[in-house]
């Protein structure tokens, strides 16, 4: 299999997934088919995690973190962006989403986008964590 540098993983955010890829020379990959050999093959990752209106993770992403637990994740590099939610109803669970991958070896690069939060830009957080990924 091709080593990845950088893979975008998304739900059903695609769109905002791809302008991410553009901007940073990566792959796109779908949470849902995403598995443990990608994960292995990869070094960066760029995660736009979704949540229900409960506040909990899809059950896509919920399935997706069992997979990131399954493999080592010592040496990989990872940024998450809050595609659907909100800092406010989904911090807590954003930073033991964080927490579990930093437990498995992760090294979490930059601060966390929640998308549509006043003074947040995407094109400026790209910029903030590809030095890093």
């Amino acid at each position: 299999m091709k080593h990845e540098s950088i893979i975008v993983v998304y739900d059903s955010c695609q769109a905002m997934a791809e302008k991410i890829a553009d901007k940073l020379g990566a792959e796109t990959v779908s949470v849902q088919s995403m598995n443990s050999r990608q994960i292995e093959n990869c070094q960066s990752f760029v995660l736009a995690v979704e949540f229900q209106t409960n506040g909990q993770m899809t059950p896509h992403w919920q399935y997706a973190f069992l997979t990131f637990r399954e493999v080592s994740l010592k040496g990989k590099s990872f940024a998450v962006i809050i595609a659907l939610g909100n800092k406010h109803d989904n911090g807590r669970v954003v930073k033991e989403f964080c927490d579990g991958l930093k437990e498995n070896g992760a090294h979490i690069v930059g601060d966390q986008l929640y998308v549509n939060t006043p003074n947040q830009s995407l094109d400026n957080w790209i910029c903030a964590i590809s030095p890093n990924l």
